[in-house]
């Protein structure tokens, strides 16, 4: 099968991100732009990153950025990837490693005029078995970090007694998942829809246009300001790729999250870029227990439905650059398995075959939503689920809502992962937001688990292992590729983009003006 390019097709969203109306219109003219400054920095992002309000903990990873300017975290991310303090000062564990016991921060007030306490902390910890609050699913019960109780020490101490020990719990307390937010909000969680309520070294400005341009201004007095070089940050949702590459040529963007198809543009533009693995795009299945099309709830079918995408035609295709995946973890990962590409490598007859064995030997059929960015992958992996007797109709999303409803009404979804946190991505994602239905795995809850408690590197590398080869096998997660992470960057006015360690989502605070 040969596989066409659009040139003018978009070619990718993420379906727990909204469709943004009125992005920036395109613009292939050379950039001109002033000397560095540190008043202001506009970044473009590839989706909106609040799409259901300002609560950081019904995000991921991918939407950080933005809230790490508007929340503290109870831990940070360094730049170097890994943890330090931050709302915490402290973190002691008890012998066994079956409690933590957090020393807070004196001095800290949020948006609302609230203080950071104990009972504070412990309240927005509670709200850890709320489904909507995906950035917690890995503390809620049966979560592979549970925790099972919080208790106040005192006013400035609060400890965390686990379900199981837990080996370097503090790291699960960086980014979103460990964002606190104020008193009037935890009593009111609906405070939340229309504006942030956190302890951040920025506010979310009144000239912010919801899905369109968020606007963070530096609050003064707050110490941690410092860490931030500029005053101002625009963030602007622009979903189509070549609109966001586009928008840091031209100077409407000083920085941006682009894809790889758009970086050569983007390069001979005179752009600097900053590329990073880690990401795989896969399709992931929503629907394993036969709710919304019966076929899917028999691994044969989720199986055989891999084998029949030639991933490497996919790639040379559409994506130039990025890598055909069959692992569910990317290349630089521990757990990565050679064998598993070979195990699982393009094979329509073996396809044919467990479709057979699993009682659909003509096929059979159903639906998925798209978008105007996944619709030309989709039309080339409908041609291959053709080839093996699998009708796949693409329907086209006609609003925000249905994208996030596509969870609960189609059997299978198309989604970039990252794994840079893989016990987050299991629990939030995985066995969470994909997972509607609530199927039950013990393989990959309990391969999660093992992620997350292993204290060596062979340990890590074994759980990681056995992971990867759970998410194949049992066809929970059809991987596609793995993408490289790019941001493009106006090299006169902003310094090269860094990530922190092996995480794809750089930090608000690693944006500096060019020296």
């Amino acid at each position: 099968m040969t596989i066409t390019r659009r040139p003018a097709t978009r070619w990718i969203a993420v379906l727990t991100a909204a469709l943004v109306a009125g992005s920036l219109a395109g613009c292939t003219a050379a950039s001109s732009t002033p000397a560095a400054s540190t008043s202001t920095i506009t970044l473009a992002f590839d989706s909106d990153l609040a799409p259901q309000g300002y609560d950081p903990l019904r995000y991921q990873l991918a939407q950080a950025i933005m809230y790490q300017g508007l929340y503290d975290s109870l831990a940070t991310l360094k730049s170097d990837g890994t943890t330090g303090p931050g709302l915490a000062t402290e973190f002691v564990y008890n012998a066994d490693k079956t409690k933590l016991t957090l020393t807070l921060a004196s001095g800290v007030t949020f948006t609302d005029g609230s203080s950071l306490t104990a009972a504070l902390v412990k309240a927005n910890l509670d709200r850890r078995s709320d489904p909507t609050l995906v950035s917690y699913s890995a503390f809620a019960k049966g979560g592979a970090a549970e925790i099972s109780s919080v208790d106040v020490v005192d006013a400035s101490h609060v400890s965390l007694t686990f379900a199981k020990p837990q080996a370097g719990f503090e790291s699960n307390l960086t980014g979103v998942a460990g964002m606190i937010v104020g008193q009037k909000a935890i009593d009111n969680p609906s405070l939340l829809d229309t504006a942030p309520d956190g302890s951040g070294p920025f506010l979310l400005a009144k000239s912010t246009v919801k899905g369109s341009s968020y606007v963070l201004t530096k609050q003064k007095g707050k110490a941690e300001a410092s860490q931030y070089a500029y005053d101002t940050y625009i963030i602007k949702p622009i979903t189509d790729p070549q609109a966001r590459t586009n928008a840091v040529i031209s100077g409407q963007a000083d920085a941006g999250f682009i894809t790889t198809p758009t970086a050569a543009l983007a390069k001979s533009r005179g752009l600097g870029l900053s590329q990073i693995g880690g990401t795989v795009t896969s399709m992931l299945v929503f629907d394993k227990s036969g709710k919304t099309s019966k076929a899917f709830a028999d691994p044969n079918v989720r199986v055989a439905l891999g084998l029949a995408i030639n991933r490497d035609e996919l790639v040379k295709g559409l994506h130039p650059g990025d890598l055909a995946a069959v692992n569910a973890l990317p290349k630089a990962s521990p757990g990565y398995s050679a064998d598993l590409d070979t195990q699982y490598a393009y094979n329509p007859t073996k396809a044919k075959a467990l479709l057979a064995a699993a009682g659909y030997p003509n096929g059979f059929s159903f639906t998925i939503i798209g978008s105007a960015e996944t619709q030309t992958d989709l039309e080339a992996i409908q041609k291959y689920f053709a080839a093996i007797g699998v009708t796949m109709t693409i329907k086209l999303a006609s609003s925000t809502q249905e994208i996030f409803a596509a969870v609960n009404t189609t059997p299978l979804g198309y989604i970039p992962l990252g794994w840079g946190n893989p016990v987050g991505t299991m629990f939030g994602v995985i066995l969470g937001f994909a997972n509607p239905h609530g199927e039950k795995s013990p393989a990959l809850a309990g391969a999660a688990g093992a992620v997350a408690a292993a204290q060596t590197d062979a340990d890590r590398k074994t759980a990681l292992t056995q992971l990867n080869t759970t998410l194949v096998s049992s066809g929970w997660i059809i991987p596609l590729y793995e993408q490289l992470t790019t941001w493009a960057y106006n090299g006169k006015k902003v310094a090269a983009v860094t990530y922190p360690g092996q995480n794809t989502t750089p930090l608000l605070s690693s944006f500096a003006p060019a020296k």
